[in-house]
């Protein structure tokens, strides 16, 4: 948008002003030219009458001092009384002055004060009503100061003459008015249209910016995480094993503000989808109280876990988000609390209908600084923060309450400050009454067995930590890696493979090209090779097109060697 162009507002604003003191000019003159005329037939009273309404007329024609309203408020009234006071003197004989009371009804009617002019016809009647009722009884009003003197048909097309050039020149300036309002609003819609269009390509950047940025902090990141699991098969000190502890953890700590980042712009723009399968619900809870244990034993807090024997074995839900939820709300809980006890208690029950549906009650409390009532009434919205958090981005409890109302919960909490806050998660989540196998465990079989992977990515460092990861879980597979999408579609057509990781962002040829051409071969066996997308791309548009493509599935990094592994097995025994 060119900020040099000049404001069309600010001139419309100033047109409009003018139009609105064209009344009163015009009011000005015409009483002028009426007070002349009155003054040469000699009509004293009325005409020394209408010099005060003259110098009114001027007065509010020159004057900024008033709004448009209050001086036609004023004008009515003073007109009113003018002209009744014109009507009382000649009456009789000068009825026709009851023409001159278009004018202040007109004005109501421009500064729509309806009611008003109801009153003021409502008044009119009454005194013609009076000044009728006295003639008829022979009071005769209006002929004791009227001289011999017939000024009827004169008069009657002077004051004609005058209100028709009123009412004529009153519409060309309202019909200027509206052609000033049009253009106005034409200029307005053609500023909003830009700004429209600003917005779309704000938006266009934004989402390009997350997607680059997500992308390019996840690959790294993903080595990082694949080089932690790579430690933790090899004999560590106590020492180097907490140092391992503390790496892992900043990873995930990380990858939550990212995630955090982009979810929050989902649920924002509407765009943000659940992703449910089967999972051990107390597996999943006890893991994620363990990740945070240690930190909570070095503040020297008790840290403490209550799960109810009724909870169901596996459940269907989202499993990484209920995770995202509930650390959230944990490490919130350990940061704020410098002594005493935080504590997760994990229940629930049953649908009155049938055990297929079970509401999860998760209760985190602590003994806390507990949260202030200014704080407490915008807790849930974006970038709501004490102010004393050295690891939150403000977005931790906005974006958990979206991910709740997405997953049809409830969440609340009770906090009394310097004593402590309790928060209340419910889900309702479907029960898994015969899971087809245990998702936590790895046979030894699949683990020996001989499996034929192609590994594609254009990182070097990713392709050597997963070949790694790999070769720790797998210790029989043959790994064969390509750097681009066509060295691993001449590789699929020249050798036999299981399956195929492939990246999807590469030069030469990405991911997705490759995946076409592969699904076009001839060979029916090579055509339908499994392949997993292994990509830091999270958008539902990303993953979409992937599978669209003809990939089998996605794995989003930075990922856990076990999700991978299983998603391997899934393929390998189908």
């Amino acid at each position: 948008m060119e900020r040099n162009k000049p404001n069309s507002s600010i001139k419309s604003i100033y047109r409009f002003s003018t139009l609105t003191n064209f009344n009163f000019n015009f009011f000005t003159l015409q009483f002028l030219i009426v007070t002349s005329f009155l003054f040469y037939l000699k009509l004293t009273y009325v005409a020394w009458g209408s010099i005060p309404i003259f110098l009114l007329f001027l007065y509010f024609s020159r004057s900024n001092k008033y709004s448009f309203n209050q001086k036609s408020i004023v004008a009515v009234l003073a007109l009113t009384g003018y002209f009744t006071y014109a009507f009382i003197f000649y009456g009789k004989t000068f009825n026709f002055i009851v023409l001159l009371y278009i004018i202040p009804i007109v004005l109501l009617i421009i500064i729509r004060y309806h009611q008003f002019m109801f009153y003021l016809i409502g008044l009119l009647i009454v005194t013609f009503g009076t000044i009728i009722y006295f003639d008829f009884f022979g009071f005769d009003y209006g002929n004791k100061m009227y001289y011999e003197k017939d000024i009827y048909n004169m008069f009657f097309y002077f004051i004609v003459v005058m209100i028709m050039i009123y009412l004529i020149v009153l519409l060309t300036a309202r019909t200027n008015l509206v052609k000033y309002i049009i253009e106005d609003l034409k200029t307005k819609n053609n500023e909003l249209e830009e700004s429209r269009l600003e917005l779309k390509k704000l938006q266009i950047n934004k989402e390009s910016f997350f997607a680059i940025m997500s992308h390019e902090i996840r690959t790294p990141l993903n080595a990082i995480k694949g080089i932690s699991d790579i430690l933790k098969n090899h004999k560590l000190s106590e020492e180097d094993q907490y140092l391992l502890e503390l790496m892992d953890y900043s990873s995930n700590h990380l990858l939550a503000l990212v995630n955090n980042i982009l979810d929050f712009t989902k649920l924002n723009d509407g765009a943000f989808t659940l992703q449910y399968s089967e999972f051990s619900l107390t597996n999943a809870l006890n893991s994620l109280f363990k990740m945070n244990e240690r930190l909570a034993l070095e503040k020297g807090l008790r840290f403490e876990i209550e799960t109810a024997t009724d909870i169901p074995n596996y459940v269907y839900g989202d499993k990484n988000r209920i995770n995202q939820i509930v650390l959230n709300l944990l490490n919130n809980a350990i940061e704020y609390t410098n002594a005493g006890t935080v504590k997760m208690q994990v229940n629930g029950e049953y649908s009155s209908d049938s055990k297929d549906e079970f509401l999860l009650q998760i209760t985190i409390s602590d003994t806390g600084k507990g949260i202030d009532k200014e704080l407490a009434k915008k807790l849930f919205q974006k970038y709501a923060t004490t102010n004393t958090s050295t690891n939150s981005v403000g977005l931790g409890l906005t974006i958990s309450k979206g991910l709740i109302d997405l997953m049809h919960g409830t969440i609340s909490f009770q906090s009394t400050p310097n004593e402590g806050t309790i928060f209340f998660i419910s889900i309702p989540l479907p029960v898994v009454h015969n899971t087809t196998a245990n998702l936590d465990a790895m046979d030894s079989s699949f683990c020996d067995s001989i499996i034929k992977i192609l590994l594609v990515d254009d990182n070097k460092i990713n392709l050597l930590v997963l070949e790694k990861q790999l070769k720790n879980h797998l210790k029989n597979s043959q790994i064969t890696i390509a750097y681009n999408g066509l060295e691993a579609l001449n590789l699929i057509k020249e050798h036999e493979y299981d399956i195929v990781l492939m990246d999807v962002i590469m030069p030469v040829m990405g991911g997705i090209e490759a995946t076409k051409l592969v699904r076009n071969l001839t060979d029916d066996t090579k055509k339908s090779i499994p392949i997993i997308a292994l990509t830091a791309n999270v958008g539902e548009k990303e993953l979409a097109e992937c599978l669209n493509s003809g990939m089998n599935d996605c794995v989003t990094k930075p990922f856990e060697i076990s999700t991978l592994l299983k998603l391997i097995k899934s393929f390998k025994t189908s």
